[in-house]
């Protein structure tokens, strides 16, 4: 099952991207490596993120 997650706010730590969503009313974080993110500037925009039934992140959608 695909769950989507919109992105509230992000920040960096180290070598790591730290990114703030919230999910039906759930607010959660989720880390990544900033090399797993080849658009980086985008995070700037309105975004959501496509996660796996376990949490990981398998997409990032831009959406108005």
């Amino acid at each position: 099952m695909i769950t989507y997650a919109k992105v509230l706010s992000w920040r960096e730590l180290r070598d790591m991207i730290i990114l703030e969503c919230v999910s039906d009313e759930q607010y959660f974080e989720i880390s990544t490596y900033k090399k797993r993110i080849y658009n980086a500037h985008l995070l700037n925009e309105q975004l959501y993120l496509r996660l796996d039934s376990n949490g990981e992140i398998i997409g990032i959608d831009l959406r108005d």
